[in-house]
């Protein structure tokens, strides 16, 4: 399960969002997946708007840094090189998705697994 406000996956046991705080009482939605990702935050971003501007709802998680997926937007700050930024999105975008990530990133993002 996800939270409707910030998309972040939660335990049913959970009555609040980890990372927004948004009550998750009777919280439904799709199922989201990862899309894929891209080693700089600039990318993340850029990706993010641009999905939203095609109204695909996206989420990017940051896996770089000491506290890894916390859905922090840091770069990577323990050692040097590039971070790593997960873009997930609803299942059912992700054909139209893929598309647009070729379109605006080429090859400066990875594809998810399947």
């Amino acid at each position: 399960m996800y939270c409707p406000e910030c998309k972040t996956e939660w335990q049913q046991s959970m009555t609040n969002c980890p990372v927004c705080s948004h009550e998750l009482s009777g919280a439904t939605g799709s199922e989201w997946t990862l899309l894929g990702s891209v080693s700089d935050k600039m990318s993340a971003d850029f990706a993010r708007e641009t999905l939203l501007s095609y109204e695909i709802p996206a989420v990017v998680i940051s896996k770089s840094g000491f506290f890894g997926q916390a859905g922090l937007t840091f770069n990577n700050f323990y050692q040097p090189g590039s971070g790593l930024f997960e873009i997930s999105i609803p299942s059912e975008h992700v054909p139209e998705a893929t598309e647009v990530m070729n379109m605006v990133l080429g090859d400066r993002w990875q594809k998810g697994t399947d």
